[in-house]
């Protein structure tokens, strides 16, 4: 029988999926770049009060150290580029949710490199093989193209490629938080805070390239989808401290969480935007799975007792 909190594992993955699509239907309204960073000031609007709200029902201050307000303002930042290269790279024909969502995972590598070469973490032997098991995934995923075509890959691949780098660029920014010993911030505070540097990137983003004028032409189906996103990010922060709470460990939350994300984007893809679904996706899908758990030490951790548990019952 499933435990309870991974309903709310698999939940947080359906909402990933969710501002996934969204991202493609909005991309698609807006068309421009303008487009996506006003769609960005929409969602980080809504994070942000719905922080200040959540914050203020608790009864916590949203009032934090300076320190930690760096962090959070550089997070903001880096979330701000991420979340308008999300919807800027549906903007261009072709953009699949299936092979985007499986190359933002792939963050997991540079995060790992970043984590060898400024924190001084080494690599063991497991997790070089789990980079190459992701690579080998990925190219599958891409329907094993020929490897000249590589270097002319579409421009929605590489801008993916961009949000996967600084997603591994946060990690790198909680650990160094981490390392110097910032006390983390609560979930909704550190929302409100997120929200409010990301209103101010993409708005001051806006102003700086001249878009005000041009996203007044913007339809309303735009404007809806947007703020559907940010009311999504409110719920997939929810399921993620549910899952917590309900006694979910880290490393297997992680997993579930990820694979019911991978999983249920590439077969959405396929549903509602009719992408194809290819071999080289359902490939890339179990490596994905194999990978992730090669490189991740928590997950890798929870395989190996499961396997010894198994093995012992079986004695």
């Amino acid at each position: 029988m499933a435990e309870p909190w991974m309903k709310w594992a698999m939940a947080e993955g359906g909402t990933k999926t969710l501002s996934r699509l969204l991202n493609k239907y909005v991309g698609i309204a807006s068309g421009t770049f303008a487009g996506s960073l006003a769609a960005y000031a929409v969602v980080s609007a809504i994070q942000m009060l719905g922080g200040l709200a959540g914050t203020t029902i608790r009864g916590r201050s949203i009032f934090i150290s300076p320190p930690q307000l760096l962090g959070a303002a550089l997070f903001g930042i880096t979330a701000s580029i991420m979340s308008v290269l999300a919807v800027f790279s549906f903007t261009y024909e072709g953009a699949d949710v299936g092979i985007t969502t499986f190359i933002v995972t792939m963050s997991i590598i540079p995060g790992a490199l970043i984590d060898w070469v400024f924190f001084k973490h080494p690599l063991s032997p497991r997790q070089w093989l789990g980079i190459a098991v992701f690579l080998a995934a990925g190219y599958a995923v891409l329907n094993f193209p020929e490897i000249r075509t590589l270097l002319v890959l579409p421009p929605w691949v590489w801008l993916t490629f961009g949000i996967a780098l600084l997603g591994a660029v946060n990690e790198g920014i909680t650990q160094w938080q981490a390392q110097r010993k910032i006390d983390p911030l609560d979930p909704l505070v550190n929302n409100f805070w997120i929200g409010l540097t990301s209103v101010l990137t993409s708005g001051g983003a806006l102003v700086v390239f001249g878009g005000l004028h041009s996203i007044s032409q913007l339809p309303g189906r735009f404007w809806l989808g947007s703020a559907a996103i940010g009311f999504i990010v409110i719920g997939m922060i929810s399921f993620k401290l549910l899952a917590y709470k309900g006694g979910g460990s880290i490393a297997l939350k992680k997993l579930i969480m990820q694979a019911a994300y991978l999983i249920s984007a590439t077969f959405t893809g396929w549903l509602f935007y009719a992408e194809p679904l290819t071999v080289g996706k359902l490939v890339g899908m179990a490596g994905y799975l194999v990978a992730f758990t090669l490189m991740d030490k928590g997950t890798w951790e929870f395989a190996r007792r499961l396997g010894q548990k198994r093995r012992y019952s079986s004695a």
